[in-house]
Formats: C-alpha cells, structure tokens, sequence
C-alpha cells in the first residue's frame, strides 16, 4: 500500500526517532526527500535538471503502448545514484551510470524500464591511473552533450571533479573524450557536480554555475558542504567557489559527521493564484551518510531572481529533510535524486534506496516515483513506496 503523510509529523517522528549513524571512511551517494502541500497539482513545467535536452521535435515513431502500472526497480538488479534526462528530440530517456571502470550509457523509451545489463552502451573508459569513478550526470548544453563525474588517483582525497564532451551532438550514446578537470582555483576535494543554467536580471541568455559537495580544505574529510561556482563554458569554472550550505543540522549528520551531497536543481514555471505565471528554483541533496539507514533529501531554494553567487539569496529548510526513509514500507536511505518527467508532462524523481535496514551501499535499487506540486511553486514529494507497488506508468 503506497502511504502519504504530513511531512511535518513525520518529519518531526524521523528526527525524534533517529538513531546515531555509523561511520564510514569515506562518502558515496544516496538520497531521500518529502514535502507536505497545503493543495497539489500536478500540471506544470519541470526542469529535471539545469540543462535541459534538445528542444521537441517530432519523434520518427509512435510512443510504445505501455500498462496501466509499473513496480520498482526501473533497472534490473542492483544501481545507484541514477541520473536520468529525457531529450524529446529522440523521444528518449538517458541513464548514466559508472560501469566497468567508465560510464555507461542506457538510453529507453519507457521511463520504467532501463535494461542497463542488455542496452547499456559504455561511452568512456577511464584510464588506468584514473579510478573510483563516482556518480556521472549527462547534461546537454548550447548544442553539446556532456557528461560530470567525480574521479581518483585512487585516493578518496584526490576525488575531483571531471568533465567529458561528445562525438556525436545528436547521440549521447556515441563515445566521449576526457576534456580535464573542472575545479575552482583552491582545487579542493570535489564530488556529485551539477550544472545550473540560470537567467535573471537583464540577461537574456543562461549564464551557467557548477554546484558540488566538497570540502572546506584539503584533506579534512568532513564536513561535506554544498558549493556553487560561475562557469566560464560548460567545461572551465572561472571564479572563486562560494560556500552555499553547511550540514549543521542533527538529521544532516552521521556519527558527527556531516554530509551533504548529491546536488541537484529542479526548475518549476506554473500559474499563481491570480493567474500570473512565476518561476522558482529548487536545490535538493543528499543528507547524512550515504551508508545509513538515515540518507535523506534536504532542499534549499533561490526566488525573484537573484545572484545565485551570493549565499544569503538562497533560503533553506533546515529542520527536517523533504524525502526519507520509510520503514512501514521497508524502504532505508532514499537519495541520490534526480528529476524528469514522462511524455504527459507529469513529474518523477529517480532515486536509489535499499529495501532492508543496515544494508548501507549493499543492494541498492533505482526508482522512480511520480511527484506534485505545492501551491506556493514548492514540490511535494510522495513518501517512498516498497519494491513491488503498483504505481500509474508513465507515459
């Protein structure tokens, strides 16, 4: 049975009922995320992310007749961190995942269905003084695909950030090349990067941030912060990194530890209650250890378009996580998020979680679950469903 909740209640139960987290050496992904509507719609635009794909044009066949229901995972066996974007260019979802020291990508035409082990093409391979390849997104950009990725020599202190650039402007599938490293000038530990293109003031041409998790100096380990930094092109950052979030809050740590991860934009345009369209912005991560029980999804916000460079524009929701886990229905550390919609225009998030409690990195799934909208433009995500549920299908 799929359950909703006041995210208050359960929110305020999650954070009086937590337990202390355990330790680990070093960090990976995961994430989970919930919030209340005061009233919700599900008819409006969503941005999956900061980069969307190539702009609509007819497909060469008909969308596949699907079922009425789908039951998670949408990926056989095991998967994490799932980053997924629709072109509708191709009438294609795209999943990028690391796989055999590279990344690989799955693309589909059923949102419910990433046969990664029969369709997944791999379009790079890391060189063999390149290792820990962690958590790859596929974002297109002026015309131009492009996949971020954390990458080591090896040693979790040196995971920095890289990015890749495709052969083929048409096929993400196609190979890509290693273009370097993609760092602000302190180059510090740096993971899950994401790029944000955003329009305000007079600019009438996105200007593109980088937004990572990453550390406050080298080799400290923890915290793990949230940074943005103004890109020069979809492959430099060019100016300093600015500090946008700090895991102070109890629910945000783990054995004392803070962590914040997997950044991820989500853009809303929809109608106010006068009429009047408005747009707003939405910045969802990952909270606590990844290997917990207690992985979660936190969000922060930046409205009336403002210099996203400057920290004190964001606002943040501090007091309790928007997506978490969910024990009645077996269902630990939701996170690792990302965002689309199906051919209707409804909304999903994608995400990993683990169906058995302690189980941390072993046996994570990818899911996908559909989500709405608040009045106020804010998301109101469902509370995670247990594997085998029967969910509407996309479309």
């Amino acid at each position: 049975m799929r359950v909703s909740f006041s995210c208050f209640a359960l929110a305020t139960a999650l954070l009086a009922s937590t337990a202390a987290a355990k330790s680990s050496t070093q960090t990976q992904r995961a994430t989970c995320s919930t919030s209340k509507p005061t009233s919700s719609s599900s008819s409006s635009t969503v941005s999956s992310s900061s980069t969307p794909a190539p702009a609509p044009e007819p497909a060469s066949t008909a969308p596949p007749k699907f079922p009425a229901k789908f039951t998670n995972p949408i990926k056989p066996n095991t998967g994490s961190d799932p980053w997924v974007i629709y072109s509708k260019k191709k009438d294609t979802w795209y999943l990028a995942k690391s796989a055999g020291g590279g990344v690989q990508i799955t693309a589909t035409r059923d949102l419910a269905w990433f046969d990664s082990d029969k369709n997944g093409t791999s379009v790079w391979k890391a060189p063999k003084t390149m290792h820990n390849l962690w958590a790859p997104e596929l974002h297109h950009i002026d015309g131009n695909w492009y996949i971020y990725a954390a990458l080591d020599d090896g040693k979790n202190a040196n995971h920095r950030m890289y990015v890749l650039k495709g052969s083929d402007p048409n096929d993400p599938t196609k190979p890509f090349k290693l273009v370097g490293k993609i760092t602000s000038p302190d180059d510090n530990w740096a993971i899950d990067g994401t790029v944000f293109q955003y329009t305000y003031g007079n600019r009438t041409k996105p200007d593109l941030y980088f937004i990572w998790s990453g550390w406050p100096k080298k080799d400290a380990g923890f915290p793990q912060n949230l940074y943005i930094a103004k890109m020069c092109s979809p492959t430099k950052i060019c100016g300093n990194r600015a500090l946008l979030h700090t895991p102070n809050a109890a629910w945000q740590k783990s054995g004392g530890k803070g962590v914040n991860e997997g950044p991820e934009m989500l853009h809303h345009k929809f109608k106010d209650s006068d009429g009047k369209t408005k747009e707003r912005w939405f910045l969802t991560y990952s909270a606590a250890g990844s290997w917990t029980d207690d992985y979660s999804l936190g969000l922060m916000g930046l409205d009336g378009g403002k210099d996203p460079m400057n920290p004190k524009n964001w606002w943040s929701i501090d007091d309790r996580p928007v997506f978490w886990k969910n024990p009645e229905q077996k269902v630990w550390g939701p996170g690792h998020a990302s965002f689309t919609t199906d051919r209707k225009g409804d909304n999903y998030i994608v995400y990993h979680a683990v169906s058995k409690s302690g189980n941390g990195w072993t046996n994570r799934t990818m899911r996908a679950e559909k989500f709405k909208w608040n009045k106020d433009g804010s998301p109101w995500f469902p509370r995670p469903s247990k594997l085998g549920t029967q969910l509407p299908h996309p479309q």
